[in-house]
């Protein structure tokens, strides 16, 4: 088994809850006689004091809008829109058979069509707060946001309570860090709303971002305790708990969130960074296997993966995971290295510095880089480029021990025994209980002539070898001291 550190990439830490504007009764919001849209029902229910034939056709365009709503309760979408079809043909002013069409449309995944039909309707019922504010929900779930925030905009000049818009309005401002504006107009929210969940979970998700983890906790245990299915209360709060080094708390949360939400591979993936972090190792591999079944093109998860069975040492399946990562991130420096860590402990060193190479070329101050391709190129002879490499490292990590010592080690082989006795002096100053250090500048010393400075460190090192346990280190010292 290889001897190394799980390396750990962090995505998708919170969750911003981006609302559906539909109500759970089918149009119950929308459909609603408030004062923005009272003019359009009178219009269309007195149509029965103008003309006989006109008040007949939309008696019949009500009935199929009838028939169509208690299609679309039953989850028959298809149907529904047959017959607001015919309710329209009967009636094409009946600003509400389009309203249900376009929600139709949205539940069939024909979110332009959708668009369409909140149009026409919006051209007939212009004051209807709630259908502006679906179909800017629609417009930026398309990607256009400008025209998504326009809506909402305008839904809120004529409603200004209406929650769900403003709600929507604070995760683009939150999705775009103005995080400042986007507090304002949740507090706006939660002040007309106070139990509204996606508000509470956003607005936490803010505080967090803002630095106020208690206020993220109080708004994320508020959700809780109003809807204890929410699985996005739950990962966020189990995001909070992990940062606060609270593991089995995140784990908890992460897991209930699966309970509600089974097929959420955000869950999957914190749930795994925690086990990782706590040694269970099979379980965090299992969580990040259901993370790339549910999204195939997510490299980290990959990349987490495959650390996980280096660390295993099981190399092949590393390989293979490193190797995914960069069909899905070509530029992945540190995906290269990883796969060049592999091929040097499997002594393919001309492979191994290929790939380190590949991996700085992306990420010039990627330090661990620098110095594995320093072992690299020591092993091979290079002891010039190894130097070159460890004087990288310390220029972009000064309290990096292990590159004074193996810079110490390489100038020791080049023949440069004062650099040396430098480096490992430095090493000694930021790891004084470095036995190896100790030891290797105490020969040192005795080829610069300095028997007592020598001596000294002999004896130090043979202490710190025994207090350590390292036997070998012990009797190399031993014969030394015999010499001097």
């Amino acid at each position: 088994m290889m001897h190394r550190h799980a390396l750990i990439r962090h995505y998708s830490k919170w969750c911003l809850l981006s609302i559906s504007l539909m109500s759970s009764v089918w149009g119950a919001e929308i459909f609603a006689s408030t004062p923005a849209s009272a003019q359009s029902a009178a219009s269309e229910s007195s149509v029965s004091q103008k003309a006989p034939s006109e008040a007949a056709a939309f008696n019949l365009a009500q009935e199929y809008f009838q028939s169509a709503q208690k299609s679309a309760q039953k989850g028959q979408y298809v149907e529904a829109i047959v017959q607001y079809d015919q309710a329209l043909i009967r009636y094409p002013s009946f600003s509400k058979a389009y309203y249900g069409r376009a929600m139709a449309k949205t539940a069939l995944g024909d979110p332009q069509g959708a668009i369409e039909d909140y149009t026409k309707g919006l051209k007939l019922d212009p004051t209807n707060a709630v259908a502006f504010a679906q179909r800017g929900n629609l417009r930026y779930q398309l990607g256009d946001r400008a025209a998504g925030f326009g809506d909402w905009d305008s839904a809120l000049k004529i409603d200004p309570t209406l929650v769900t818009a403003r709600v929507n309005l604070a995760y683009d401002k939150s999705a775009n860090s103005d995080f400042k504006g986007s507090l304002d107009d949740l507090n706006l929210a939660l002040r007309d709303d106070p139990t509204h969940i996606a508000a509470l979970v956003n607005r936490a998700y803010v505080h967090q971002q803002l630095g106020d983890r208690d206020l993220a906790l109080t708004d994320l245990n508020q959700a809780i305790n109003l809807r204890n299915t929410s699985p996005e209360a739950y990962l966020n709060r189990g995001m909070i708990y992990s940062q606060m080094g609270r593991s089995e708390d995140a784990a908890t949360d992460f897991t209930t969130a699966l309970k509600y939400k089974p097929s959420y591979p955000e869950a999957f993936y914190n749930r795994a960074l925690v086990y990782t972090a706590q040694s269970k190792f099979d379980l965090a591999a299992a969580d990040l296997t259901q993370v790339v079944q549910l999204q195939p093109n997510k490299a980290d998860a990959y990349f987490q993966r495959g650390s996980l069975y280096a660390m295993a040492g099981n190399r092949a399946a590393a390989i293979a995971d490193f190797e995914q990562t960069l069909k899905l991130k070509p530029n992945d420096a540190e995906a290269f290295k990883a796969v060049a860590d592999i091929r040097m402990e499997s002594g393919d060193l001309s492979g191994a510095l290929g790939d380190y190479n590949r991996a700085l070329s992306f990420n010039p101050n990627l330090a661990d880089a620098y110095g594995s391709r320093g072992k690299v190129r020591m092993k091979m002879g290079d002891l010039t480029g190894s130097i070159d490499d460890y004087t990288r490292v310390i220029a972009l990590d000064t309290q990096n021990v292990q590159a004074f010592y193996q810079r110490g080690k390489a100038r020791q082989t080049l023949g440069d025994g004062m650099g040396a006795i430098a480096d490992y002096t430095e090493t000694l100053r930021l790891n004084p209980r470095s036995a190896d250090a100790i030891y290797a500048r105490a020969t040192l010393m005795t080829q610069v002539g300095q028997p007592i400075a020598a001596k000294a460190d002999f004896q130090q090192a043979a202490t710190l070898y025994l207090q350590q346990g390292k036997a070998e280190g012990y009797r190399s010292v031993l014969n030394w001291l015999r010499r001097i």
